[in-house]
């Protein structure tokens, strides 16, 4: 399977504080990673790394190029990215945002106007269009980041705590049309989130910390190392922590996620 994003002996501090030391590893492409650990464990500047907001000396290469080619325009062209931090939006109008990424692939304005109400009633916000950005939510906000991350159709999604200010309704419906990216379309997701939560959806899941790998693998694999990410910081999702306690005094013998499927089980 083709490696679509490779970071290759990546050393990166900033002035006298070392983030990341002959650093390695590598995504396939149509692959749904995830990538977790607690505060300053170097998640965020890994995200800007591969991103291209902080140089890391052809280091790092996305599809055959690396990030900080002279050709990064054609690079950006395969990215959606959902970064952590406070978007400063280009226009005041939701709808004059999402033509932006089309207008730079020159996209026809009838094929424009149609990828934005596609991409609109996928996330449910076509009552948004005709809106100001600044008076929209927190929440609507974070869809309308997530729009512009997938209008493009990109071949990989980089997205830190793409759930941030989500409810519980939303969060499900964003993480199904992910779900759906990646199996369908094979959209390759590269996830960043401290809350271990978001990444059940994911194929793989990697633990950092202080720089390193911890621990890496299947996602429920990686959660019964409970102790161990407790240490760290790190925070079980309800349902597993439930299941391992339930394991522990023999009343399951397997982690379950739906709360129905639990309830039924001990009912037997």
């Amino acid at each position: 399977m083709e490696k679509i994003i490779r970071v290759e002996h990546l050393d990166f501090h900033y002035q006298n504080h070392i983030i990341f030391t002959d650093f390695s590893f590598s995504v396939d492409e149509g692959s749904y990673i995830a990538i977790s650990g607690p505060n300053e464990s170097g998640k965020t500047t890994l995200m800007r790394l591969l991103t291209g907001y902080l140089p890391s000396k052809n280091k790092i290469v996305i599809g055959y190029q690396y990030i900080d080619s002279s050709q990064k325009e054609e690079i950006f062209s395969k990215l959606g990215i959902v970064s952590n931090e406070e978007r400063s939006f280009l226009y005041e109008s939701v709808y004059r945002e999402l033509c932006f990424p089309l207008e730079n692939l020159n996209m026809p304005k009838d094929q424009m106007e149609k990828r934005i109400i596609e991409t609109c009633q996928k996330l449910q916000i076509t009552n948004l269009l005709d809106k100001k950005i600044q008076d929209l939510t927190k929440s609507q906000k974070q869809k309308l980041k997530i729009a512009l991350a997938i209008i493009h159709h990109p071949a990989i999604l980089l997205l830190d705590q793409p759930f941030r200010n989500l409810n519980r309704q939303d969060t499900i419906d964003i993480k199904r049309i992910l779900k759906e990216l990646n199996q369908q379309e094979h959209v390759t997701i590269l996830l960043f989130s401290q809350n271990l939560e978001d990444t059940l959806d994911a194929d793989y899941l990697y633990i950092l910390y202080r720089g390193k790998w911890l621990m890496e693998g299947k996602p429920l694999v990686v959660m019964r190392e409970d102790k161990l990410l407790n240490r760290i910081g790190l925070k079980l999702p309800f349902m597993v922590d439930l299941s391992l306690k339930l394991e522990f005094y023999e009343v399951l013998d397997e982690i379950i996620l739906d709360m129905e499927r639990m309830v039924n089980t001990l009912w037997k």
